[in-house]
C-alpha cells in the first residue's frame, strides 16, 4: 500500500495470522550522548499515523536515551 501506516498493519495482520510467536516483538535501538548504541526487545502496543507505541519502564536506561535523544530505530523480524 503507498500508504506505510496501512501496509504495516497489513503485515502485522499477515504475521499475526500465520501464528508468528510475539509478532508485535520489535528491537528498538537507541544512542545515548556519547553517540555509543543500545538495542533491546520491546513489545508494540499501538500503532497510528503518529508513531509506534510500546511500554517500558519511565525509569529505564532507554527512557533516558529516548528523552535525551529522541531519534530511535525499531526493527520487526
Amino acid at each position: 500500500d503507498p500508504d506505510p501506516v496501512l501496509q504495516f498493519h497489513r503485515w502485522l495482520g499477515e504475521a499475526m495470522a500465520a501464528g508468528s510467536p510475539e509478532a508485535n516483538a520489535v528491537a528498538l535501538a537507541t544512542a545515548d550522548a556519547a553517540g555509543q548504541p543500545s538495542l533491546r526487545m520491546v513489545l508494540l502496543k499501538h500503532f497510528d499515523a503518529a508513531g509506534f507505541v510500546f511500554y517500558t519502564n519511565l525509569q529505564s536506561r532507554k527512557a533516558g536515551e529516548i528523552d535525551a535523544n529522541p531519534r530511535a530505530a525499531l526493527l520487526f523480524y
